[in-house]
């Protein structure tokens, strides 16, 4: 079984079990792992330590039970795993900004910690091909808009921290926009009666750390009526991600972050550049709405990404590249993947290098941290190498999470030989779950380095 399948039956289980005592030791037998590796891989897989993760799916819980009048807060509190009324209240606004009494009184869009569907993260799915996964039916699409489509509105800007795909807390700034366009939208007067309703994130004129974020509806003019802006989607060529949930709630909660997740990944697996804006389109709006779309533009770019293959020989030692022209020398996008992963993760940039040594003869690429290499990448057509070294110190937390490998990996270091206290993994990065072998693996190496 992979290393996220068993995390994914662990999240399974704490979404269905909330009230219970929810101990670390007991999430980690479920998923036949010590404590301390459960909780170093559920912290890497899920971006929250345990506990906290389960805190936050806690109190989405209880939100939902909130709007429930009928029901007292302790009662609520106790039911959702909380001990006490003011453990409960402290958590809340510590989330949300607001206390439980507040949000009650005065109901907002909240942004919640959703549930991870680590599938999404991993699945391979083909063009236009339907994925069912978690309650919802995502599926995502190349389309072509022939004419320019107007849209009237307002805009706002939202913090750049609000976009991470349902892994913060707080008031959704978004939603409240929603709220006072759909509170104004009766007097704007160039809008199509029924049409189609956008939300459109953008830089524009934002602060720093903020992005601009325009609703709107469908209208018959490109010039918008005083005090109200416009947003015209161009014609061009666009990925399309369309997807259904069970209820409008769950669609424009944990649905549209899921799907945006799928939809980034599918990217990426296609080799695919998208342009400078996201947008959200509904087809309907009424409290029953159950399916919307998600449109990224498509960079022109993409459509000569085969073709742009740097002409560098990498054995050419006087001939250095930069990394876009090793990127297209490799063309995969799991290289940016783990390039991206190892400056998020830690903070490494990336070293170009010249290699005489006959293991990988060429230029590749290092990743170091505190003067240790974590790891070098070898650039391949169509993939590449990367090396990861495991010393004694780092043996046996490898060899205790070796069943979470791929098969690749588990005979690959099987079959590399032991020298002075080292196995050289020149692991073959060829699909997303072998990349994801590599991360763990280089999270391994370094955390052993802080002991």
């Amino acid at each position: 079984m992979y290393a996220w399948r068993a995390i994914q039956n662990v999240l399974d289980y704490i979404e269905g079990n909330l009230s219970e005592d929810l101990k670390t030791e007991k999430l980690a037998h479920a998923a036949a792992l010590s404590p301390y590796y459960f909780q170093r891989l559920f912290g890497r897989l899920v971006k929250k330590p345990v506990n906290e993760y389960v805190k936050l799916r806690r109190l989405e819980k209880a939100a939902e039970e909130l709007k429930n009048e009928a029901r007292r807060i302790l009662d609520i509190a106790m039911d959702c795993g909380f001990s006490d009324h003011a453990n409960f209240t402290r958590a809340f606004k510590d989330a949300y900004g607001i206390t439980p009494e507040e949000y009650r009184a005065h109901p907002v869009v909240l942004n919640h910690f959703i549930k991870p569907d680590l599938l999404l993260k991993y699945a391979i799915v083909d063009e236009d091909v339907p994925f069912i996964t978690d309650d919802m039916v995502v599926e995502v699409t190349r389309r072509k808009l022939n004419e320019p489509c107007t849209f009237i509105g307002i805009k706002g800007e939202v913090p750049v921290t609000e976009l991470a795909g349902g892994k913060t807390t707080g008031v959704s700034t978004a939603g409240m926009i929603w709220d006072e366009f759909h509170r104004q939208k009766p007097n704007i007067p160039q809008l199509f009666p029924g049409g189609k309703e956008l939300g459109v994130f953008y830089h524009g004129d934002a602060r720093e750390g903020c992005c601009t974020y325009m609703v709107g509806a469908e209208a018959s003019e490109a010039e918008a009526a005083e005090d109200y802006v416009t947003f015209t989607l161009p014609d061009g060529d666009y990925v399309v991600c369309s997807f259904e949930a069970d209820n409008f709630t769950e669609l424009i909660g944990s649905a549209i972050f899921k799907a945006s997740s799928f939809m980034q990944n599918w990217i990426k697996q296609h080799n695919l550049r998208c342009g400078k804006f996201s947008a959200e389109i509904y087809y309907d709006h009424n409290p029953e709405t159950s399916y919307m779309e998600l449109w990224l533009p498509l960079s022109p770019s993409s459509q000569n990404l085969p073709e742009t293959k740097a002409k560098w020989n990498k054995a050419n030692g006087l001939q250095k590249p930069s990394m876009a022209q090793l990127c297209d020398y490799v063309n995969n996008p799991l290289l940016e993947d783990l390039c991206s992963h190892m400056e998020a993760e830690y903070q490494s940039k990336p070293m170009l290098e010249y290699s005489r040594c006959s293991m990988q003869f060429g230029w590749n690429v290092k990743y170091k941290k505190a003067g240790r290499t974590l790891c070098t990448l070898y650039p391949m057509e169509g993939y590449y190498i990367a090396l990861v070294v495991i010393g004694d110190r780092e043996r046996f937390e490898t060899e205790s999470m070796l069943p979470f490998f791929t098969t690749y990996t588990q005979q690959l270091w099987l079959e590399t030989k032991t020298g002075m206290g080292q196995k050289w993994l020149m692991i073959h990065v060829t699909d997303h779950m072998i990349l994801e072998d590599v991360k763990q693996l280089i999270a391994i190496r370094r955390n052993k380095k802080k002991k």
